[in-house]
């Protein structure tokens, strides 16, 4: 099991869904990272554009108020400096279009694998470390 200390970095998870956050926590939990919890897309949003720190979101697609597709296109428009990794249970047809224009940076499958969270994660702060 990969070992991380993300002590200084918040994730942002944006999910309708509280359970998701709650398991995504406890996955998180041994990293040190701040995981902050928003309910959809449209609160995540303004919380970015009022200039509050975010190394990553992870990010539903389906919610209420904003969709996570348009709301990673808008974060993206205006801080691309942010990883975006879309968590979903399944990408069929039209979403895998969807997901591409949403310019986010990385897909994870539902029901998350705590390993392949850290991994994909651990990829995103070392891309946008360079």
């Amino acid at each position: 099991m990969m070992q991380v200390n993300w002590e200084n970095k918040i994730i942002l998870v944006v999910d309708d869904t509280k359970m998701n956050f709650v398991v995504l926590k406890i996955q998180l939990r041994k990293t040190n990272a701040i995981v902050l919890w928003f309910e959809n897309g449209n609160d995540v949003v303004e919380y970015v554009k009022n200039g509050n720190k975010a190394d990553l979101i992870l990010m539903d697609i389906r919610m209420p108020v904003m969709d996570g597709i348009e709301a990673s296109r808008i974060i993206k428009e205006f801080n691309p400096g942010i990883p975006i990794v879309i968590q979903t249970a399944s990408v069929m047809g039209s979403a895998f279009n969807d997901i591409a224009l949403s310019k986010c940076d990385d897909t994870i499958f539902k029901p998350i694998d705590r390993n392949k969270l850290i991994e994909t994660i651990a990829n995103q702060f070392e891309k946008y470390s360079k």
